[in-house]
């Protein structure tokens, strides 16, 4: 072999082996790697943890009950408002014209009705007189008595005249109201999807109204895990904000009707704040933690150190200087990544946890 074959020979032998060096390199430094732990009693917390959005505890939509041109908005999205504070108007013209006539047409029937009573109580003073009077015949007191008798009538005619006329009255107030859309309680103006001019549909939701301050979160609960829970529960909350800070909050509701979600029936479950929710926004995500149950002077291990096949618990032990496969049998998942073993395992044994 001449020297040329030679060398190129052997830098063939190189290049092969330094590939096939680097090959075995990368295979097993992707293998897992394990930590040897020894298997302890302790005590083992087991918590739901579940995701849902901070709401405000009042919200409502609103629209106006009859349509008509938008003539006036005093208030802007984000703006306060009081109870009872009118949000918008539509046009009431004619309406507040057949309150202005109903309302006059009630106080003139109101005075017919004084009239009427001074006409009845001089009747009487009449039948009065005539009774004292020694002159004064049967005839004449009869007809006097008919005549105190019709104006009696004609007052209890004319009082419901004024019963109908003021239900006109209410029925014209009623009529007005419904070309006003006003707060039911004090809030914040979250949306208003109109302007002036414009003529939105009866019944049509425009303006969003939520509470000021004063939050709740609504999450949904697994039918496995909505057993596990019930009114009144503790949770410890924090937020998708990126703050660190943390709330306490407890279950106040969970809706008998379940919720399909991607086919799956879930709970709708609300919690409210224990404590002063000042600076919160609604749409927030929240992440929740519920405490289900704790386990004291129990066997625990890392979840890691756990692998399933064929839905069933393995872990790897020390036995003799080598690592075995053994079956075990799990209970509550702790929230601080650790489970708890009912059975496979004692304490003392020699483990493998999957290294971080």
């Amino acid at each position: 072999m001449n020297k040329t074959n030679f060398y190129a020979s052997l830098l063939a032998i190189l290049v092969i082996g330094g590939i096939t060096a680097s090959f075995i390199y990368q295979n097993l430094s992707q293998r897992p790697q394990y930590s040897e732990i020894k298997v302890a009693k302790g005590t083992i917390e087991e918590a739901l943890n579940i995701n849902g959005s901070i709401r405000p505890q009042e919200e409502v939509a609103l629209g106006f009950e009859l349509g008509g041109k938008i003539t006036k908005l005093p208030y802007a999205v984000g703006n306060f408002v009081k109870s009872g504070t009118v949000l918008a108007y539509t046009n009431a013209t004619d309406l507040n014209a057949q309150y202005k006539q109903a309302l006059y047409l009630a106080k003139s029937a109101e005075a017919n009705l004084d009239q009427y009573h001074e006409l009845y109580k001089k009747q009487k003073a009449v039948l009065d007189s005539l009774k004292k009077s020694a002159t004064a015949n049967s005839a004449d007191k009869k007809a006097q008595k008919e005549q105190i008798d019709a104006s009696k009538a004609q007052i209890e005619a004319q009082e419901e005249t004024i019963s109908a006329a003021y239900a006109n009255v209410e029925n014209a107030k009623a009529q007005i109201a419904k070309t006003m859309i006003v707060a039911p309680f004090d809030g914040i103006i979250s949306t208003q999807d109109l302007k002036v001019g414009e003529v939105p549909q009866a019944g049509i939701s425009i303006i969003t109204l939520i509470s000021q301050n004063d939050y709740k979160i609504e999450a949904f609960v697994s039918q496995i895990d909505v057993k596990k829970i019930e009114v009144g529960d503790s949770a410890k909350i924090t937020l998708d904000n990126g703050a660190s800070d943390t709330y306490d909050a407890k279950i106040s509701a969970i809706d008998p009707a379940e919720n399909d979600i991607n086919g799956v029936p879930n709970y709708k479950v609300t919690f409210n704040f224990s404590e002063n929710t000042s600076g919160l926004r609604s749409g927030l995500g929240a992440n929740i933690s519920l405490f289900i149950q704790s386990k004291s002077d129990t066997l625990v291990i890392p979840k890691d150190a756990v692998f399933m096949e064929n839905d069933k618990a393995y872990v790897f032990v020390l036995v003799n200087g080598l690592r075995e496969k053994k079956e075990i049998q799990t209970g509550i998942q702790g929230s601080d990544g650790m489970v708890e073993v009912l059975s496979g395992l004692n304490a003392g044994d020699s483990i493998y946890e999957l290294a971080k």
